[in-house]
C-alpha cells in the first residue's frame, strides 16, 4: 500500500511530514532535557549532597589555582573561603558520615594547603579563622590528607613524551595556565591537530572544526571575552574547537556536536602534551553576548557551535600546578552483571 501511495503523492510530502516530525520531536526532547537539568543542577541554594560536593570541589579548585599561581598572592580568595565555610556546614547537615566524603576530604586538604603556605610567611589568618567553627577549623588545622594542593613540575619532565606509554602519559598530564616565553608555531599546533584526526565521530561524519589563534591581541581580546583565564599571562597560542551542526541528521543527534567536539579535545589534549606542549582546557559557555563577539573576531558561521578553547605553550623551567585528584574508580563506576 505504502508503495502504491508514494506514486500518487510527491516525495517532496513525505520530506515535509518528515521535517514536522523531528521538529516536534527536538521541541519535545529539548524540553525534557530543559526541565530535567533546571531540576537537579547545582543552585546556591541547593540542599541535595550531590549538588553541594559539587559547589565544594568548584571552590577546592579555586583554592589550588590560587595557590599555584606564579605570582602568589597573600589574602586570596576571601570569597570563596566564606562559601566554602557555609558549604562544608551544610555537607555535615546531609548525615553523619559527610566528613568521609571525597568532596569533603579533599576541600579540608585545599584549605590546611591554604593555611600552611600563608604560614610560611607568617601572614595574619585571622580573617579565616573567624570564618569557620571550631570543628571545622580544627578539622582543617589538623588533617593529614593529601587530596589537594601543589605539584611542581620541571620542564625536562617532559622531554621524553614522544617515547612513554600511554598510561605515563595520561597520569602525567596536567593543565599548565603560565608558559615560557618562546612562540609557539603553526606547524607545532598542526602535528598535534593531525594526531587527533583519528578520534572516532558519529558515522564518521568528522563534524569538528579547529581554529588556531597565534597573534597575541586577538588571544588576549578573546580570553577577555571568555573570562575565565584572568590573572594570568597571554598565553602564545589558543585553539578554539566547534563543531558544524550541518554533519548532523535529526533531533535525537542534538548533543552529538558537544560529543563529537568533547572526544576531539580530549584526544587533541593527549596530542600536545606528546609533543611536548603545555596546555589548559578553558570553557566556551558562551552567553549570547560572548557569542556574537567571539563569531565577530574569529568569523565564525552561525552553523558551526564552540566547545572548548585550549591555552597552549612551551612549558617553562618550572610549572606550578593543581594536585586536583580524581574520585577513585568504584566511586563512578556501576557494575552490572
Amino acid at each position: 500500500m505504502k508503495q502504491i501511495i508514494k506514486k500518487f503523492i510527491p516525495a517532496i510530502v513525505f520530506e515535509w511530514r518528515a521535517s514536522i516530525r523531528d521538529w516536534r520531536g527536538l521541541m519535545s526532547d529539548t524540553a525534557i532535557q530543559r526541565s530535567r537539568f533546571a531540576k537537579y543542577h547545582s543552585r546556591p541554594n541547593s540542599t541535595g549532597r550531590g549538588q553541594i560536593e559539587t559547589q565544594i570541589m568548584f571552590h577546592t579548585h579555586q583554592i589550588e589555582k590560587g595557590l599555584s599561581h606564579e605570582n602568589f598572592r597573600p589574602g586570596f580568595g576571601k570569597g570563596v573561603l566564606k562559601a566554602m565555610a557555609m558549604l562544608l556546614h551544610r555537607l555535615q547537615q546531609t548525615g553523619g558520615d559527610a566528613a568521609n566524603t571525597f568532596a569533603y576530604r579533599q576541600a579540608i586538604s585545599a584549605l590546611h594547603e591554604y593555611i600552611n603556605r600563608h604560614h610560611d610567611i607568617d601572614y595574619d589568618l585571622a580573617y579565616m579563622r573567624n570564618m569557620f567553627p571550631d570543628d571545622l577549623w580544627n578539622a582543617i588545622c589538623n588533617t593529614n590528607v593529601k587530596l589537594a594542593g601543589v605539584l611542581t613540575l620541571d620542564r625536562t619532565d617532559k622531554a621524553n613524551n614522544r617515547h612513554v606509554d600511554f598510561k605515563t602519559l595520561a597520569e602525567r598530564r596536567y593543565a599548565i595556565r603560565e608558559y615560557a616565553d618562546q612562540p609557539v608555531t603553526k606547524e607545532e599546533l598542526d602535528e598535534a591537530v593531525d594526531i587527533s584526526m583519528k578520534t572516532p565521530s558519529v558515522c564518521n561524519r568528522q563534524a569538528t572544526r579547529i581554529y588556531e589563534i597565534l597573534n597575541p591581541q586577538t588571544i588576549q581580546a578573546l580570553l577577555d571575552i571568555q573570562g575565565g583565564y584572568r590573572g594570568y599571562p597571554t598565553p602564545p597560542a589558543l585553539i578554539l574547537v566547534t563543531s558544524d551542526i550541518r554533519a548532523f541528521m535529526n533531533h535525537m543527534e542534538r548533543n552529538e556536536p558537544f560529543v563529537d567536539g568533547g572526544l576531539f579535545s580530549m584526544s587533541l589534549l593527549y596530542a600536545l602534551e606528546y609533543a611536548g606542549l603545555a596546555a589548559c582546557p578553558l570553557n566556551a559557555m558562551f552567553n549570547r553576548r560572548q557569542d556574537e563577539q567571539t563569531r565577530r573576531i574569529l568569523n565564525i558561521p552561525d552553523y558551526e557551535l564552540p566547545v572548548m578553547y585550549i591555552a597552549i605553550g612551551h612549558y617553562p623551567e618550572h610549572a606550578h600546578v593543581c594536585q586536583s585528584q580524581r574520585y577513585p574508580t568504584q566511586h563512578i563506576t556501576t557494575t552490572i552483571d
